[in-house]
């Protein structure tokens, strides 16, 4: 995220999961690309986003780590300018007890 953006890190225990939410207040991430944010070398708002830094994998490491707890992740815009917000839940190990 851009320098002055903030990023906030929730973590919540449900009955049969934990939820854990990330957001930040930056510009966001184009609703055309949401879709395709968890795929290997896919760059959220092209090469701008990082100053050319990023290679595109966070995410789809991200969503590769989920997956293999059983979880699930999801990305989402507020709304315009408003930043983005990426959610993963993960199924909680007692909660089958």
């Amino acid at each position: 995220t851009p320098d002055d953006t903030c990023v906030a890190i929730e973590a919540a225990v449900r009955p049969d999961s934990l939820v854990l939410t990330i957001a930040d207040n930056g510009p966001g991430i184009p609703p055309a690309m949401l879709p395709h944010i968890f795929e290997k070398f896919v760059r959220g708002r092209g090469d701008q986003a990082d100053g050319g830094q990023g290679t595109g994998l966070g995410l789809a490491i991200a969503k590769g780590i989920t997956e293999a707890h059983h979880g699930s992740i999801t990305a989402a815009n507020p709304g315009p300018g408003r930043g983005t917000k990426i959610t993963m839940t993960f199924p909680r190990a007692d909660a089958a007890a």
